[in-house]
């Protein structure tokens, strides 16, 4: 009985220390009061891309000529905080995750990322919009990436380069890219 509970204890204090995580879904759905400090270790996107603290994100090009619009090189999001164009086909690593906003404007899921150098201010990232853009690229394929990928499986098998078993595996994978609304 003592070995049973104490491996009810271990199993419980693991789930309790485990990654935060946060889906589009869910952020949706929450309250809008628990969002007071909300940090999460790993972020669903709308796309179902995860996206967890130490990833390394790819800086996409900016929806204007100038400035970025949804990342920004500190919390202020005016337009002077906006991050230059010069950022772009650059890397920022994940820091945080975390959800911002007002009962007003809505509450939105960010990211901070490290920025250029050592010394610069971090960036912060209006998540959906960025991915929705452009500005920050995406972790996974396009539903039309994913159709080629697919396809180009489906003739390995034709040309008996690819089993069939592998085909289905990768199908199972790439079916919800494909099939997503």
């Amino acid at each position: 009985m003592k070995v049973l509970l104490s491996i009810l204890y271990l199993l419980c204090f693991f789930v309790v220390i485990g990654q935060k995580q946060i889906t589009y879904a869910e952020m949706k759905t929450f309250e809008k009061a628990s969002f007071a400090t909300a940090y999460f270790d790993v972020y669903v996107a709308k796309d179902n891309h995860s996206y967890k603290v130490g990833d390394t994100l790819k800086i996409g090009k900016p929806i204007s000529e100038k400035r970025f619009a949804f990342i920004n090189e500190f919390e202020s999001f005016s337009e002077s905080s906006r991050v230059k164009i010069d950022a772009s086909g650059t890397n920022t690593i994940l820091k945080k995750i975390y959800v911002g906003g007002s009962k007003k404007e809505g509450f939105k899921i960010f990211f901070i990322g490290k920025g250029k150098c050592g010394l610069c201010l971090p960036n912060y990232i209006d998540v959906e919009e960025a991915l929705s853009s452009g500005e920050l690229k995406s972790f996974g394929m396009s539903k039309e990436q994913a159709i080629v990928k697919l396809k180009e499986a489906k003739d390995l098998v034709d040309l008996g380069m690819m089993s069939k078993e592998d085909f289905d595996k990768l199908k199972a994978e790439l079916s919800p890219i494909i099939l997503k609304q």
